[in-house]
């Protein structure tokens, strides 16, 4: 068997859509799962051009000529019957010289990052408990409890301070639910102004007040039906709504604005606050009635000071995360940055940590100097950077802004440099500048 015969056996085999196309965009090897999707015989593709398959490839030659990797790249592609989203993965193959010889494209279904996009638009909960990272024993046996309490019709009221994570726990418990496959409503009472919050959750009927949508509009429990609603901060809720709400929870019915008609809806009511309701309903903020009807599975989520057991934990987690998303290097951290992350209290809870980690990731270094200090985030980092950034890292941040004005154009941003493309291949090389992140506007070369 030849190589050109071992190579098409090979592709034909590997169960995800590949191209295989010359420096010049001839394709020379497509496998089935290609000519499925697509809905072309080989013999029409091979052969062909490879910018005959899909939009945009032309922007892509400068990426490909620098030697990068794409990866996961939204493109058009033109099937015979129809035009189709997919992502794109594109990888030089060279020769012996290290000269770009062929080009291995993988064609792929849309990712998880538009898979969850597309849960969210759909009203899908994004969160599941595999996701919720703890080493503390107080906090797993929360875990177990709204596990255990996750089937059950009765209402849940999460309690805990600003970024500990209110949501991930309503939506992880509708997910462990037997409604999971239902939809799940968020919606935050503090984000809405107080004359359309009622609208939001209950719906009017045409013509029930100045600026009503003909058509009228659908409530929010309305379309929580047979799923899960879960109301973040409850505490901001108007006394005069608060009635309503209980009247749905006793009832289980709603009824629009403007409209006579009442609905029965089967909901599953999971609440959420930062403030103490108790101390709410002695204030009069809060109706009594209400908190002990919503108060019947409570869960008071651990601050993060509380389990700093889980911080090293927490930040490993997140530095992989956000780093792949950013596109960066991990930042190693020492043991003594550890230590220190674990002495600062947390104010904003793991939501601070995040965005801690994602500071530390974009500076290239873990400013632990910062969290003690009075001072704000962007001030301090600023002033640091300027102070300690190393001469190559300069360089390599200009080289990116120089990339990105011109949109990844190699030949613009080697002139505006004053240095020759070679240089600037070298360069990009050097510093593992990866040119995907100048986005969809790359001009081709001229």
């Amino acid at each position: 068997m030849d190589t050109k015969e071992y190579i098409g056996k090979l592709i034909e085999n590997i169960p995800v859509a590949m191209v295989i196309a010359d420096k010049d965009g001839f394709i020379k090897y497509v496998n089935d799962k290609l000519l499925n999707i697509f809905g072309y015989k080989a013999s029409e593709i091979l052969g062909s051009q490879i910018d005959n398959l899909f939009e945009g490839h032309g922007s892509l030659i400068n990426l490909i000529q620098s030697k990068e990797n794409i990866v996961n790249k939204e493109v058009y592609v033109h099937a015979r019957k129809n035009k189709l989203r997919l992502t794109l993965g594109a990888y030089p193959i060279f020769n012996s010289n290290k000269d770009i010889e062929e080009i291995l494209y993988i064609f792929e279904d849309i990712k998880n990052e538009r898979k969850l996009a597309q849960k969210i638009k759909e009203n899908r909960a994004i969160y599941t408990f595999d996701k919720i990272l703890s080493k503390n024993k107080d906090f797993n046996r929360l875990i177990e409890f709204a596990k255990k309490v996750a089937d059950s019709k009765s209402t849940i009221l999460i309690t805990g301070e600003t970024g500990t994570g209110k949501e991930v726990f309503a939506g992880s418990i509708h997910n462990y639910s037997n409604r999971r496959k239902e939809p799940f409503i968020a919606i935050n009472s503090a984000a809405i102004p107080k004359t359309l919050i009622e609208s939001e959750l209950f719906g009017y009927e045409e013509g029930a007040f100045t600026g009503a949508k003909k058509s009228g509009q659908v409530g929010k429990f309305e379309l929580a039906h047979k799923g899960t609603i879960f109301l973040d901060e409850i505490g901001e809720m108007p006394l005069e709504l608060q009635t309503r709400l209980l009247r749905v929870i006793e009832e289980g019915i709603v009824s629009r604005i403007g409209g006579t008609e009442p609905i029965v809806v089967d909901v599953r009511i999971i609440a959420a606050s930062n403030k103490n309701l108790r101390e709410e309903v002695e204030k009069g903020n809060f109706r009594k009635d209400l908190f002990y009807r919503l108060n019947v599975l409570p869960i008071n989520i651990l601050p993060l000071r509380h389990r700093q057991e889980d911080i090293p934990l927490l930040a490993e987690y997140f530095m992989e995360k956000l780093s792949k998303r950013l596109n960066k290097r991990m930042v190693p951290m020492t043991e003594e940055e550890i230590n220190k992350l674990m002495e600062y209290s947390w104010p904003g809870n793991v939501r601070e940590l995040e965005n801690f980690i994602e500071l530390t990731i974009n500076l290239e270094y873990v400013p632990v100097h910062i969290l003690f200090r009075e001072e704000t985030y962007n001030t301090i980092a600023t002033e640091h950077t300027i102070k300690n950034i190393s001469l190559e890292a300069m360089e390599k941040n200009h080289i990116l802004e120089v990339l990105k004005i011109n949109n990844g154009n190699i030949t613009g941003a080697a002139k505006v440099l004053g240095i020759g493309r070679n240089t600037l291949y070298r360069k990009i090389d050097k510093y593992k500048i990866n040119c995907s992140i100048m986005g969809q506007n790359t001009k081709t070369e001229q």
